[in-house]
């Protein structure tokens, strides 16, 4: 590969493309997905958590029956089944599958954690002063659980960038040349394995992947020193 410019730096495709512009025009879905899962998972677990745990009775006996019938579906046989099925590039439609059963471990969590917390000292004095159910909620419980809601955010959205780049790379979902996961598969099926001109069409993709998963977890870091007071310094 040429040494100028700097994008053949990372080498070249099989057709002669810059890897790093590979990599560029890849990296918006990646983004996308991963924050659409982790948004779709986090919103629809902390409602159903909050509902479940701050309601109780039935309502509560429902959806805690059917987040537990959803933790015991093998997701990942899912997850391929339904985007073999769909067989879809959009963002949101893939977003959707990859998070149609992530949210029920967060959900039972946030139910937990609300059952614990309802009847704290607090809260009871809360309701002898007369607070309506939705300041105690929303201004004395919900704040106190969103460090671990941000947490599982960020673990989200690491987890949605696995689940896609392996989609891709099993070859379950159409094909992007520049697609990170496509790549990876595109460099195994060119001898990667056995090194010369297709191991860095395997090692870039991997390397930009591990680079994301590490800024997430910086990320995770960050955010639970911010809202966490204890870990302030």
């Amino acid at each position: 590969p040429r040494l100028w410019p700097p994008i053949y730096w990372f080498g070249t495709d099989n057709v002669g493309e810059p890897l790093l512009v590979d990599i560029v025009n890849g990296a918006p879905f990646v983004l996308e997905v991963s924050l659409l899962t982790a948004l779709y998972t986090t919103v629809l677990g902390l409602l159903v958590g909050i509902v479940a745990g701050f309601s109780g009775g039935y309502v509560d006996a429902a959806l805690s029956f059917i987040s537990q019938v959803l933790m015991t579906i093998p997701s990942l046989l899912l997850v391929m089944i339904m985007a073999t099925m769909i067989h879809t590039n959009n963002p949101l439609i893939l977003s959707g599958i990859l998070s149609i059963t992530g949210w029920t471990g967060l959900a039972l969590s946030v139910r937990s954690q609300i059952l614990s917390m309802r009847e704290l000292p607090y809260i009871e004095v809360s309701r002898v002063l007369g607070l309506s159910g939705g300041y105690i909620l929303f201004k004395e419980i919900t704040p106190k659980i969103m460090p671990y809601v941000w947490i599982n955010f960020i673990l989200n959205m690491e987890g949605a960038v696995y689940a896609s780049v392996g989609l891709y790379f099993l070859g379950l979902l159409p094909f992007q040349n520049y697609n990170w996961g496509a790549l990876i598969s595109e460099a195994l099926g060119y001898g990667a394995y056995y090194g010369g001109r297709a191991l860095p069409i395997l090692i870039v993709p991997v390397v930009f992947v591990t680079l994301y998963m590490v800024a997430l977890i910086e990320l995770a870091y960050g955010i639970d020193e911010v809202i966490n007071p204890r870990l302030r310094k």
